[in-house]
């Protein structure tokens, strides 16, 4: 029924925009007709000017009545619907067109945890970077009036930081650009043992038994923390700094300064650690005696221990965004990657690429950039990591 109401009304439609096109030529040639006698009557007033327009005038009042007549005959359309009797009797005597019956029994879905799921699908993740991962160089440079290289970093407009103890009272931090050009000196009052970026304008460092939140846009320190004990490795994960204590554990901070919490790790032998890395849920900790790399949740829950196979004097250390770690092997001049779940390493940098007693490691892991420092020489290289 839709259907040839559709088709009713377009065939209306069309029959009322064909007369409407055909008054719309009426009324142009009309208009001509008007146009040329009044052309003529500004010529002159002699009997052929004045036959045709007695002409004219004709020809125009026969349009006239032709326009009179098709608008006084045009049709008017009504739409309407006759119902079927049979349809309008059966309405009448149905109540209703039937009724709703449900039929309620119970019964067992599969379940699986979404937790679950969403873990298997990381660790396939973690796994697939940790096989792909290669590292590209980018920049190779030699540093400048290098003494004792510690610590560096990355910050997030590529510029790079690298630290250099010349004394028990004295270090600088040394600010490269990307291609290896020297910057300028920070410098810091004692012997420092590592740095952590907390955003472009500001990274936190250790000395001694301190910690110092540095500015380094406007040359200034804006906190400083004294310990009873050393503090050694330090790091920035999601707007709190980690700080390895001595005898103390791992020390957490807001970007002010303020003293938030201590995780006492007791797993681990606190004398033997040096440098730590974190990650958004996990903490990662190098035992530089016994070679052996600790991993715990924020908390200080133990989690795996990687132990290396080689007395190599394990160091520096960083992580990517699954969870894999940059290891240095100071000794046997090896930059290693491990898994993120501990069970399996490889090399990935040796002393043919150039790694002459490697001491710091950093992993930018917006910028995918990996930075790492010869102690021996005055090396550094730039790598990307793809």
């Amino acid at each position: 029924m839709l259907d040839e109401l559709s088709e009713q009304y377009g065939n209306c439609k069309s029959k009322y925009t064909e007369v409407l096109n055909q008054v719309n030529t009426m009324d142009k040639k009309i208009q001509g007709l008007r146009e040329q006698t009044s052309q003529l009557k500004h010529i002159g007033s002699n009997i052929k000017v004045f036959l045709r327009t007695l002409q004219l005038n004709k020809l125009i009042q026969n349009e006239v009545q032709t326009v009179e007549l098709v608008t006084t005959t045009m049709q008017e359309y009504k739409f309407g619907v006759e119902i079927h009797p049979r349809l309008i009797s059966l309405v009448n005597d149905v109540d209703n067109f039937g009724k709703i019956q449900v039929d309620e029994k119970t019964m067992s879905l599969p379940f699986k945890d979404a937790k679950v799921g969403q873990a298997q699908m990381v660790q396939i993740a973690a796994d697939q970077s940790f096989n792909r991962t290669r590292l590209q160089l980018r920049q190779k440079f030699k540093l400048n009036r290098k003494k004792n290289v510690c610590a560096c970093t990355v910050l997030q407009n590529g510029q790079l930081l690298i630290a250099n103890v010349h004394s028990y009272v004295y270090s600088e931090i040394m600010e490269y650009n990307e291609d290896g050009r020297h910057i300028r000196d920070i410098p810091v009052p004692g012997k420092l043992f590592d740095l952590t970026v907390i955003d472009n304008n500001r990274i936190a460092v250790t000395y001694g038994n301190h910690m110092m939140i540095m500015d380094i846009e406007n040359n200034r320190v804006d906190t400083k923390i004294t310990f009873e004990r050393r503090c050694l490795g330090i790091s920035y994960e999601n707007k709190i700094i980690y700080a390895l204590v001595v005898n103390e554990g791992i020390v957490k901070f807001d970007t002010s300064g303020n003293r938030l919490h201590t995780t006492d790790c007791k797993f681990i032998d606190p004398g033997n650690i040096c440098c730590i890395t974190t990650t958004k849920d996990r903490i990662y900790c190098t035992d530089y005696y016994e070679n052996e790399i600790y991993c715990c949740s924020m908390t200080g829950k133990y989690i795996w221990t990687f132990t290396d196979k080689f007395p190599v004097n394990t160091q520096g250390i960083s992580a990517d965004s699954e969870h894999n770690l940059f290891v240095v092997r100071r000794n046997s001049n090896h930059l290693i990657m491990i898994k993120h779940n501990g069970t399996v390493s490889k090399v990935l940098l040796t002393e043919s690429d150039g790694l002459n007693n490697p001491v710091p490691v950093h992993y930018n892991r917006d910028n995918k950039l990996l930075l790492i420092c010869n102690e021996s020489n005055e090396d550094a290289f730039l790598y990307s990591v793809v």
